[in-house]
Order: structure tokens, then C-alpha cells, then sequence
């Protein structure tokens, strides 16, 4: 059985919803939403491991409306690992707006994993 999630909250939902029942989002908008917009969207999926694959995607397609969204996220508790996913897509993309905000990062000093590699892509 499929089961179907929100994209807006990611809570589960019937598949003939046009509203979602929680967070109140017009999901059959969905569907007329570019690729990209769907990406961003998809950076609040709750399981980590899908996150990552699309971060690298946002970053590999150079995704500019995405650095605000992970500018936002580069800045909140998150895995190491996401972390640093967060910053290589955030480099690649390469943005004047997103290469403030690795400096920005780069300037709070509480994971020393993170510290090194923005120390290795930027020099302030």
C-alpha cells in the first residue's frame, strides 16, 4: 500500500486530498511546482538520508533559490555530516549571498569537523 506525505509538513495524508488536513497547504499545487521549488521543499523531509541527496542535487544543479533555505539550515543543530553536505552545495552554487553565509558559519566555533572543512573551501 502507498502510503502519501504532505510536501509542505511532511505528515502522512490520504492520496485524494487536495488540502492537507494539518498544515492546511493546497497539495494539488503541488504538482504545478517547477523541479526545483520541489527540491526546496523536499529539504524538510524528516529522514536525514533524503535531505542529503537532495541537497547535493540543489548543489550540483546550482540551485540559487535554494541558498537562503540552506543558509537557514547551515545555521541550525543538524548532523555533521548534513552540515557539510549543506556548505559543499552552498560553495558550489557559489553565490555572492552563499559564500557570506559559509564565512558567516565559519565564524561560530562549536564543530570542529565543520570548522576545518569551511577552513579548506574558504579563507577569510
Amino acid at each position: 500500500m502507498i502510503r502519501w506525505f504532505c510536501p509542505y509538513c511532511w505528515k502522512e495524508i490520504q492520496e485524494n486530498d487536495k488540502i492537507c488536513p494539518y498544515c492546511k497547504a493546497d497539495v494539488s499545487f503541488f504538482t504545478q511546482l517547477d523541479y526545483d521549488d520541489k527540491l526546496i521543499l523536499a529539504l524538510n523531509n524528516p529522514i536525514t538520508q533524503n535531505r542529503m541527496v537532495v541537497i547535493e542535487i540543489l548543489g550540483k544543479r546550482k540551485t540559487k533559490k535554494a541558498v537562503s533555505k540552506l543558509c537557514k539550515m547551515l545555521f541550525d543543530k543538524r548532523d555533521t555530516y548534513e552540515l557539510i553536505e549543506i556548505a559543499k552545495a552552498l560553495w558550489s552554487i557559489g553565490t555572492d549571498e552563499a559564500l557570506e553565509c559559509l564565512k558567516e558559519r565559519k565564524k561560530i566555533q562549536d564543530n570542529i569537523i565543520l570548522e576545518r572543512f569551511l577552513g579548506q573551501i574558504i579563507k577569510i
